[in-house]
């Protein structure tokens, strides 16, 4: 029974230790994919591939084929990198932002520590006035 579960145990190791490396393969290829996927010349790719069935759908005459193609295969080929790259955008923008924010926060801590230390001069110089 012991043996079993010793067995049992590092199985449930070994699984993990699998599952965590599938975890890190899986995350690897999504990057890569988004990096590829997530560019203007992707979406210039796909706008010619969406092109060439369009020919089919306009000599159908059939509003809902012309529709069809225009939801399912224009629209979706070509704004998934279009989006993707107007992310990649927004992030940087907001990294930007954040850095600017951090400067600014910065500067207002710097500037309240020279006014509390200029108040403090302040009250000493009126202390030693007064004293005198």
């Amino acid at each position: 029974m012991l043996t079993w579960l010793r067995l049992c145990s590092n199985c449930v190791v070994v699984f993990k230790m699998l599952a965590r490396k599938l975890q890190l393969a899986n995350r690897k290829i999504a990057l890569l994919i988004t990096d590829k996927v997530g560019t203007m010349g992707c979406a210039y790719l796909f706008v010619v591939l969406a092109l060439i069935s369009f020919p089919e759908a306009i000599m159908s005459h059939d509003p809902l084929k012309i529709v069809s193609w225009i939801a399912q295969t224009f629209l979706q080929l070509v704004l998934l990198p279009i989006i993707i790259v107007g992310q990649n955008i927004q992030g940087k923008v907001a990294v930007q932002q954040a850095d600017t924010d951090r400067e600014t926060l910065s500067a207002i801590r710097d500037m309240a520590t020279e006014i509390r230390d200029l108040g403090r001069q302040h009250n000493r110089i009126l202390a030693d006035l007064e004293g005198r």
